[in-house]
């Protein structure tokens, strides 16, 4: 057979060449066709191998000629960089034409190898995905790591020396208490064959305890490649699922828990809620009963009457409450922010409670010289429903004759319209447990406590105040400690509101002496003195006062007014006032400051002839307001009034009252009647509309209006009312009288057109407050 037609058919590279000279003898067709070199260029250049190639100059420094054999092949692979190729070898030694050649066959493997490459970088990048990693245990003893791979050195926390010296390249990592098991199982696998999964824990080198989920496969050596039985095992890390799984069943018990505690404390709630709402209703008929016995008796009747009322506000603080937290936990509970002041809240939440404090007779300081801007925007209605509730608690918590410290700071927030206010309270009443302060803001949590069970109370009023002061983006801080008392502090960021306030040079520099009792109250009012830009001085009693007015006036320094504390232990107020007037003369205003309400000691103020009063505590507007009446020289005459607003009922005021309900209607009227008001009425609010359309301009001052009507109802009336073509229509004040309380319903009422909203059941004082306020502004 001819041998050059064998190599020239075979299909992979073949070349002879003289191993003396390198000269290239024959070269088959893929031999060229792979070089691109013709038949003829290969007959007349007398190619070099070397040059052809390698694309070199010289003989290559690897060349193999001196290992080649005539009777054997020389076997080698190559990666030729100057054919971009990869190559298996096959050299040899033989005869060609009559001198000493080599032959030299080269398959070319570039194409496989980049497959095999491919392969091999799919295989790692699927093992570097594993979340854990794999490894070939020895089935002889159970222990030893015949390979691994993926990320199983980072799973078990080595390095491969640290893995190869310290652990001798054996599973110890296993942990003790599932060593055994695991060993109990491969050795059942062993025995049976096939799949096995567990779930063990192992130790890494840093002696963190982590969970593996772990599947074993067992193969015999009968079938291994080295003859060697082995497990095939894959480690996957579930830790942090498991510690996962964990919190979910920690939170499902607690959930589970917390809901088994609702339900039992709403149990335990309607229990007391039927027992707390017939004690009051128990109280109403039964004094109603009484005082229907004695008629003819009035001091009975009127001690009935008291009872009565008592037990109707609690009865109606009870239904609040459990409607507000329906509201809360329906998710209906909205906020409805208006401009307010702070001296406002604060007068209202102290006149609240002031009644309360003083038949307990405890020791009140407040302390709110930290408030820099007193006109702010928010919910007053809710933030005041908060503090009420707390210094309720902070006033029934505390034995007879305690002390309780109310304060107030304010602070700059990184807005500049917006400040965050801290309302402090502090007693030393008798406290609460760490346990029931961890539970305090839970619905119907009431202490249990031979102290607290004979205070009334639903439990909700914290749960309510908590999420008011959430909703509005504040917190409620508690620290309490058994028979040592409770401070709460309430923070809630509130909108400034900025206001430019007239300027009374008559006041620059003017020096105001402050006579109380009270240090603190003292220094806190010379320094909103201060801040108003007038000079402040303090004595603790009459007798300082008298020696300071003397010494001001032998200076030529009298004082411009004299702020004085109605109550000073060592006189009577009156006292005071009238040894202080025969020192300081006619023309010095003595103003009283007190924390009663004006009506209660009107004739001592009247008999000692004082200039003016105003109300604790002191706010910087309330002390410019009063100061300001004093500017004129003409209001400091010893016969001047009392610059102080007095209460002239409602004479002389004609009102609108529409009503459905007979027995409301009725109430109202008598009511108003009884103000000095004169009262005309309609049963809904068409009947309303007709009045008002067939009255003369302003004919009606206010219009007191009902929600919920027959016809037409309070929202439809008003709007109707508003639409009108009279000048009067748009002005005339329209008040809402309704049980509906909730902060959606006063939008809806604003919304329609409505001034004001009053909830029902009506305070006679708070409805008298009203109508003279919204009288006052259309005068």
């Amino acid at each position: 057979m001819d041998l050059n037609w064998v190599l020239e058919e075979y299909n992979g590279i073949v070349y002879v060449s003289d191993m003396n000279t390198y000269e290239i003898k024959y070269m088959n067709r893929v031999a060229r066709r792979v070089c691109g070199i013709t038949a003829e260029e290969l007959e007349q250049k007398r190619l070099k191998c070397y040059e052809v190639f390698q694309g070199l100059d010289r003989p290559c420094p690897f060349c193999t000629n001196q290992y080649l054999k005539e009777n054997d092949f020389y076997e080698w692979e190559y990666q030729n960089l100057h054919l971009n190729r990869s190559f298996l070898l096959k050299d040899r030694k033989f005869m060609w034409e009559g001198c000493e050649a080599r032959i030299e066959f080269a398959t070319d493997v570039t194409e496989y190898r980049s497959k095999i490459a491919n392969r091999e970088h799919v295989r790692d990048s699927v093992l570097k995905s594993l979340p854990g990693g794999i490894a070939r245990v020895d089935a002889r003893d159970l222990r030893t790591i015949l390979w691994y791979g993926a990320n199983y050195l980072s799973m078990i926390g080595y390095t491969k020396e640290q893995f190869e010296q310290e652990l001798h390249s054996q599973c110890t990592y296993v942990h003790p208490d599932d060593l055994d098991r695991v060993t109990m199982m491969m050795s059942e696998l062993k025995k049976k064959g096939g799949i096995a999964m567990l779930e063990m824990k192992i130790i890494t080198r840093s002696g963190e305890v982590r969970t593996l989920t772990t599947t074993l496969s067992y193969e015999d050596g009968e079938t291994s490649e080295d003859g060697i039985p082995s497990f095939y095992s894959v480690g996957i890390d579930i830790t942090e699922t498991k510690n996962q799984q964990i919190r979910q069943q920690n939170a499902l018990k607690e959930a589970y828990d917390a809901a088994r505690r609702a339900n039992q404390a709403k149990t335990d709630f309607l229990s007391s809620m039927s027992h707390d709402i017939r004690t009051p209703m128990n109280a109403i008929l039964g004094m109603t009963s009484i005082a229907e016995a004695h008629v003819d008796n009035p001091f009975k009747i009127k001690e009935c009457l008291k009872k009565i009322n008592d037990s109707s506000k609690h009865l109606l603080n009870l239904i609040n409450e459990v409607l507000d937290m329906s509201k809360i936990e329906s998710g209906k509970m909205e906020l409805n922010e208006s401009e307010f002041g702070i001296a406002d809240l604060v007068r209202n939440v102290f006149g609240l409670c002031r009644p309360l404090i003083l038949e307990q007779k405890h020791q009140l300081q407040i302390d709110i010289s930290a408030v820099a801007h007193e006109k702010i925007i928010g919910d007053k209605e809710r933030l005041q429903q908060v503090l009420v509730n707390i210094l309720t608690n902070a006033i029934k918590y505390t034995n007879p004759g305690g002390r309780i410290k109310f304060k107030i700071k304010e602070r700059p927030t990184h807005v500049s319209d917006i400040s965050l206010f801290s309302f402090l309270f502090e007693d030393n009443g008798i406290g609460m447990s760490e346990e029931f302060v961890s539970q305090i803001f839970e619905p119907f949590s009431r202490a249990e406590d031979s102290r607290t069970n004979q205070t009334q109370g639903t439990g909700l009023g914290m749960a309510i105040s908590h999420n008011l002061i959430h909703m509005m983006n504040g917190s409620i801080f508690v620290d309490s400690k058994i028979g040592q008392g409770s401070c709460f502090t309430v923070t809630v960021p509130l909108k400034l509101r900025f206001s430019t306030e007239e300027m009374i040079h008559d006041l620059e520099g003017k020096t105001i002496l402050v006579v109380d009792d009270e240090r603190d109250t003292c220094e806190n009012t010379c320094l909103l003195l201060e801040q108003l830009g007038m000079k402040g001085k303090w004595a603790l009693n009459g007798r300082e006062a008298i020696s300071e007015i003397v010494q001001a006036h032998e200076t030529g320094n009298d004082f411009f007014a004299i702020i004085l504390d109605w109550v000073i232990p060592e006189t009577k107020g009156e006292e005071t006032v009238k040894k202080i007037r025969a020192q300081a003369g006619p023309d010095i205003p003595i103003i009283i400051a007190s924390g009663y309400d004006y009506s209660s000691i009107e004739e001592e103020l009247i008999r000692a002839e004082v200039n003016g009063f105003i109300t604790k505590p002191l706010f910087k507007s309330e002390i410019l307001k009063v100061l300001r009446q004093f500017t004129n020289e003409k209001i400091k005459k010893k016969d001047s009034e009392i610059c102080f607003t007095t209460e002239n009922g409602l004479n002389g005021i004609r009102l609108l009252l529409v009503e459905d309900n007979e027995i409301n209607r009725e109430i109202a009227q008598e009511l108003l009647n009884m103000m000095g008001a004169s009262v005309e009425t309609a049963q809904n609010g068409r009947e309303a509309l007709e009045k008002f359309c067939n009255s003369g301009l302003e004919y009606y001052h206010i219009i007191l209006m009902d929600i919920q009507m027959p016809v037409m109802n309070g929202l439809e009336a008003t709007e109707a009312i508003r639409a009108l073509e009279r000048p009067d229509a748009k002005t005339v004040p329209i008040l809402a009288m309704t049980a509906n309380a909730f902060s959606e319903d006063i939008l809806e009422v604003k919304k329609a057109g409505m001034n004001e909203h009053i909830t029902k059941p009506v305070e006679p004082d708070t409805l008298m407050h009203v109508i003279q306020k919204w009288r006052s502004v259309t005068c």
